[in-house]
């Protein structure tokens, strides 16, 4: 199961009654209920640094249930605070703590609609 990140409660719940529920462990989510705002610096720096213990203890357990890490695959949004600003921590934080593991990213861009 995989960790999920997200400070906007309501997406984190959608996801976990939608058809990809199975797919993240319910014990590894990190979220609050306000979200950044679209404010980059709101989702780096302040929930970046408010939650850095708890992702990095979330990643470390994920890694502990992988025979051989090789990768780690982040899907962030580009759009907002919490997808580009946290997200830009996340991937700080697995450089930091995995320096030896590549990371794939994959950026969603907002939509013109």
């Amino acid at each position: 199961a995989l960790p999920i990140f997200d400070m906007e409660e309501g997406v984190v719940n959608e996801i976990l009654q939608g058809p990809m529920r199975d797919l993240f462990d319910s014990k590894q989510l990190i979220t609050d209920v306000s979200g950044s705002g679209n404010n980059w610096a709101v989702g780096n720096k302040m929930y970046g640094s408010q939650y850095r213990e708890q992702i990095v203890e979330n990643l470390r357990q994920t890694a502990e249930h992988c025979d051989c890490l090789q990768c780690c695959f982040v899907i962030h949004s580009m759009g907002g605070g919490t997808g580009s600003g946290l997200g830009t921590s996340v991937l700080n934080l697995l450089e930091d703590e995995f320096p030896e593991v590549c990371r794939f990213v994959a950026a969603v861009y907002p939509s013109a609609e």
